[in-house]
């Protein structure tokens, strides 16, 4: 039998592990695929999140505020809207067809209400029973064009819709759908969008007018449609794209297959992850299965690559697999380790949709680690030994080269190296310091998407869609008419400041309140003339208090605007869809507005809505990213630290992957790319993804020490040598692997597939020219002085078993698996 004899002492940790998987591979592969069964399984559960993303923790202010909002006055985001500007609307055919159209919406369904001009109400005052009735103005076809034109005179005569419904000196129009919020947040939104737009599709079809769409129900259900079709999209890209890396760097479809295996049982895990922690696919964990195979094929060229390599050395398949084992697997660890940090940061942001993204990220990469870890072992013991045509890249004449003339430069041209870095730095300070932070409700979206060319449309006829509310809170019963209505002819004068102010009016729509409520009324009461509709004196509310009173329909009793005890009121508004700083400064101008109103000490404001918890959200987590970066740095420096003990070769490890994170934040000054929720993404990722290489190299360098008796230069240039392929080989792979998200229509993910692959090859080059040229220039201060043993070794090929230390009793090639396995020190 084979007899193993080792003379080297060292820990038996990775012997123990590669023994227990070649003993049992059988066992091994059985439960790993049980287990992906059953993570496949639960895959089947997944589901997309229909919600708003909630930035902010549940503790916040801002997020317990709206939720109270929402408690009293119901939902702010929940019309879909349908406007169209065409002067044929308003012939007897089209028009009779939209009527046609809203009364069919109406039995969709899920639907609460559909209101247009074709479907409009008016308040009637019933004298002998002294109450006031909401009935609709048009109740069947109209039978000819007279009659639409006598009716279209009352509905533009109804100022309580003008510039809601319709803007009266124009064709525009608008139909509102408002969706019951039971069905608001769950996948049953999908069947009601799509019945609502094959409807108006189907009329625009037959009456040739052009119908456009918006509302937040409308915009988050396609951009969830896109995020599904973009997450087959990168799936299948990330695949076709390596499988050809792959391919053109080992010349073997074995090694390309075995390698699908272990990210597409990966990716089965990250969706069997996400259903078993009842989380749901946002436009983030939507990410996680294509990064996973970005991150986890890296892991597949380390190991097939150092197969080859020692399967080249000495032709033993079984020794050639234990020893990548021994070697590799604690250094694949170890960079799985620091990029699952880079990910698990984002937990400590306080926003659920960051923390679901980091946890399943975190753990998958882990995950995606143990795969390869068992996978690319056991299927090369079972598959025959690699050719010399699957070795041949092995003896790279053009990387070497390559690599060559990198080392001619560090040991050659060290000040110019200097003074480019130097150069470079400056540069990108310039651009960090031209960078900006916005967000906006509506993001990433491409302006020639109908999303966002149907969100114009109603940014110039209507001032937008994105729902902001003004809460105002007398802070007693019925204050809202108490001491002669004071507070609602307060609300008039701010209702004022957004029509008279030209920005105001610029970028916030007609406030709806209950001062348009009691107009509305007031103009019913007044025989429905126009110009009473107006707020009316206190004797004249008096009067209207008994009509409403005894109106049985609850459509009358206002409490859309108002809560049960008369307490708390609203200004409903919509804005347009601006950016962050835009509205931070809008809100700003306003308040004091507000203040010179409402006295602080006689009412509370709380200026809410889905808009303004977006903006404290985005800049919430926009902190938090930072602190979290700050915790990424902090955690690998630590790991750093305790893997050399050796404090200078933190701070020389850390220089050459700081400067590509200073470089990719120069870029997006440079070109305009805002910092917000999709972007700043970018450093954590990249950070812990590009410090592998330092490790690898520096894990090299000091094994190198040791060998070459603490000479410096000599230790530098073998190291290079040795991981400088393995670093472009992993670096050319990741940058690909990134690239494929610039497919996206999403702007967020096309720059963090543009950044990141720029960040990471960037960071190749100063791992590659940068590091060893700071090792040799401090030297001897951080070799001698601060260099200690390491707590953490990382074995390469001269920590592993010769040939010649090996006491071998010849056996039949069938047998070497299990001989070798059973074998004893």
């Amino acid at each position: 039998m084979w007899h193993v004899n080792l003379g080297l002492e060292y820990p038996f940790m990775w012997t123990i592990i590669v023994r227990t998987i070649l003993r049992n591979r059988v066992i091994i592969l059985s439960l790993l695929g049980l287990f992906t069964l059953f993570m496949g399984w639960n895959a089947r559960k997944v589901s997309l999140s229909y919600e708003f993303a909630h930035l902010l923790p549940e503790t916040d202010s801002t997020r317990i505020k709206y939720r109270l909002f929402r408690e009293k006055f119901g939902e702010d985001g929940d019309i879909m809207l349908v406007g169209v500007d065409d002067p044929k609307l308003l012939e007897l055919d089209n028009f009779n067809a939209w009527y046609d159209l809203a009364k069919t919406m109406d039995k969709i369904p899920g639907v609460d209400t559909v209101i247009s001009i074709a479907r409009i109400f008016n308040v009637v005052k019933n004298d002998s029973l002294h109450k006031l009735q909401l009935k609709p103005i048009i109740t069947d076809n109209v039978k000819s064009q007279p009659e639409l034109d006598s009716l279209l005179g009352v509905i533009r005569g109804l100022r309580f819709y003008e510039n809601f419904l319709f803007v009266d000196t124009s064709d525009v129009t608008m139909m509102g759908v408002t969706l019951n919020k039971e069905i608001l947040n769950t996948k049953s939104r999908l069947r009601f969008v799509k019945e609502v737009y094959d409807l108006v599709e189907e009329f625009s079809k037959e009456t040739g007018i052009e119908a456009h769409y918006s509302g937040l129900p409308y915009i988050r259900t396609q951009t969830m449609a896109k995020v599904k079709t973009e997450l087959e999209l990168f799936i299948i890209l990330a695949i076709i794209v390596l499988a050809v890396v792959l391919y053109l760097f080992f010349r073997s479809f074995k090694a390309v297959m075995v390698s699908l295996v272990v990210v597409a049982i990966a990716v089965i895990w990250v969706f069997g992850t996400i259903a078993l922690m009842d989380y749901k696919i946002t436009i983030l964990t939507g990410l996680i299965p294509p990064l996973i195979i970005v991150i986890g094929i890296p892991n597949c060229v380390f190991l097939i690559n150092k197969y080859q390599q020692e399967y080249k050395k000495h032709g033993n398949k079984i020794k050639a697999l234990s020893t990548v084992v021994r070697k590799i697997g604690n250094a694949t660890f170890l960079t799985n380790i620091t990029t699952a940090s880079g990910f698990a940061t984002f937990i400590l942001t306080s926003s659920s949709i960051l923390i679901q993204f980091g946890v399943v990220a975190s753990l998958n990469i882990l995950g995606v680690f143990l795969i390869s870890l068992l996978i690319i072992p056991i299927f090369f013991s079972l598959l025959p030994p690699p050719s010399s045509r699957h070795t041949k890249h092995l003896e790279n004449k053009t990387l070497k080269e390559i690599i060559g003339r990198l080392l001619n430069s560090v040991i050659d041209y060290r000040p110019v190296i200097y003074i480019s870095t130097i150069a470079l730095v400056i540069a990108c300070i310039i651009g960090v310091s031209m960078i900006k932070a916005k967000g906006r409700l509506v993001d990433d979206i491409p302006q020639n998407d109908p999303v966002m060319e149907d969100l114009k449309f109603f940014e110039d006829h209507f001032r937008g869609v994105m729902p902001f509310e003004i809460e105002i809170d007398t802070k007693k019963k019925n204050g809202i008419f108490a001491e002669n209505a004071r507070t609602l002819y307060k609300m008039k004068k701010l209702q004022k400041i957004f029509t008279k102010d030209s920005v105001m009016s610029q970028y916030f729509s007609r406030p709806l309140s209950i001062i348009d409520a009691i107009s509305f009324v007031y103009q019913a009461h007044k025989d429905g003339k126009s110009k009473f509709y107006i707020l009316p004196p206190p004797t004249e509310l008096n009067k209207l208090k008994k009509y409403v009173d005894n109106a049985q329909d609850d459509r009358m009793n206002f409490s859309i605007f108002i809560d049960s005890t008369n307490q708390r009121t609203r200004f409903s508004i919509q804005m347009a869809n601006l950016g962050t700083p835009q509205i931070q400064a809008l809100i700003d101008s306003l308040k004091p507005k507000i203040h010179d109103v409402f006295d602080p000490a006689d009412y509370n404001i709380n200026i809410t809505g889905m808009t303004v918890v977006f903006l404290k959200g985005t800049n919430f987590l926009i902190k938090n990213l930072f602190i979290s970066l700050t915790i990424a740095i902090f955690l690998i420096a630590l790991f750093i630290a305790t893997m050399f003990r050796s404090g200078r070769m933190v701070i020389v490890s850390l220089i050459p992957n700081l400067i590509p994170l200073l470089f990719t934040a120069a870029i997006m000054g440079y070109f305009g790319i805002p910092i917000k929720p999709s972007t700043i993404l970018i450093f954590s990722i990249a950070f812990g993804i590009s410090v592998d290489d330092s490790i690898h190299f520096l894990a090299k360098y000091h094994q190198e020490l040791k060998i070459n008796n603490y000479e410096i230069g000599q230790s530098v240039v073998n190291a290079l040598k040795e991981t400088g392929i393995s670093m472009i080989y992993t670096s050319i792979v990741l940058f690909f692997g990134f690239a494929i998200f610039t497919a996206s229509g999403f702007g967020g993910t096309k720059a963090l597939g543009i950044l990141v692959s720029i960040t990471l090859l960037v960071a190749m080059l100063t791992n590659l020219i940068l590091l060893p040229s700071l090792l040799l220039t401090i030297e001897r201060k951080v070799t001698l002085k601060a260099y200690k043993e390491p707590l953490i070794h990382i074995f390469e090929e001269e920590e592993d078993i010769e040939l010649d230390e090996l006491k071998i009793e010849e056996k039949p090639e069938n047998k070497q698996v299990e001989e070798f396995i059973n074998s004893s020190d």
